[in-house]
C-alpha cells in the first residue's frame, strides 16, 4: 500500500511525538501516492507551519485501492456504486493502514499516548471502525462525512471524539453521524459533533469547512491517552 510520511522538521530520535493517521475517501484511492495529499487538505492541515509551530505532529496518509472493495470503509458494490451496506465492516485495506501504522511506530520515536486518527466519508467510516476494533489505540478520532455502528457506541463511550456531517449531504446521509453520535450520548459519552445547515450547501463536502476550523487542531493536541 503506497503512503506518504510527513516527519517533522529537525526529528530527534529521542523525543517522543504525537502521530496524525488521515484516512482519505473513495475519490482519492488508487497507486498514484499522490491524491490522497493533492485532492483535499485532510493529510496536509496537520503538516501547515502554522500547525507545526504548535505542536510537531507527524503525518501518516496512506492510499487505498481503487476496487469495488477498496478503501478504508466499503461504500461501493462489485459495480463501483455507492452501495452503504457493508460500511461497518472492517476492510482490507484499513487493516492494512493499520499495519503501516505499526511500522512507524517500531522506525521512529512516536509517543503512544498521542496518536490520532482523523477521515473523511470512506475513511470516516474506517475511523470509527478502527476505533471500534482498537479502542486503547487512538487519543482522539475526528470522522467527516461518515458513520459509525451504533451497536458499538459503548467501546467509544469515553472516546475524545469530534463528528463533523453536512446535513444535506447526498453521497453518505447525515443519519449515520447522527445515530451513532446520539447512541454514545445515550450510552454517557460526551462527543462534540459538528453539522453544517443545507443552507451552506456543502453537500458531501463537509470535510472543507472542517479543516479549516481554527479550534480543531488545538483540541486534537490537547488530548492524551492515559496509560
Amino acid at each position: 500500500m503506497p503512503f506518504r510520511l510527513f516527519v517533522p522538521e529537525g526529528y530527534k530520535p529521542r523525543k517522543s511525538y504525537p502521530l496524525v493517521l488521515f484516512l482519505h475517501g473513495g475519490g482519492e484511492r488508487g497507486d498514484d501516492n499522490l491524491k490522497q495529499l493533492m485532492n483535499n487538505d485532510g493529510a496536509i492541515f496537520w503538516a501547515t507551519a502554522e500547525n507545526q509551530s504548535k505542536a510537531q505532529v507527524f503525518v501518516l496518509a496512506p492510499q487505498a485501492q481503487n476496487l469495488p472493495e477498496g478503501g478504508f470503509g466499503i461504500t461501493r458494490d462489485m459495480n463501483n456504486n455507492i452501495d452503504l451496506s457493508r460500511v461497518f465492516e472492517f476492510s482490507n485495506d484499513l487493516q492494512m493502514a493499520y499495519e503501516i501504522l505499526q511500522k512507524v511506530k517500531n522506525d521512529y520515536n512516536i509517543d503512544d499516548k498521542r496518536i490520532y486518527v482523523t477521515g473523511m466519508s470512506q475513511g470516516a467510516f474506517g475511523t470509527f471502525n478502527l476505533n471500534i476494533k482498537y479502542p486503547n489505540l487512538f487519543a482522539a478520532m475526528v470522522p467527516i462525512a461518515g458513520g459509525g455502528n451504533p451497536k458499538d457506541a459503548q467501546v467509544l463511550v469515553n472516546k475524545p471524539l469530534w463528528n463533523f456531517h453536512a446535513e444535506d449531504d447526498h453521497i453518505i446521509p447525515v443519519t449515520f453521524s447522527r445515530n451513532i453520535i446520539e447512541a454514545i450520548i445515550d450510552t454517557g459519552g460526551k462527543p462534540i459533533y459538528t453539522e453544517y445547515s443545507a443552507k451552506c450547501n456543502y453537500n458531501h463536502a463537509s470535510w472543507v469547512p472542517a479543516y479549516k476550523n481554527p479550534r480543531l487542531f488545538d483540541w486534537v493536541m490537547e488530548q492524551e491517552i492515559n496509560r
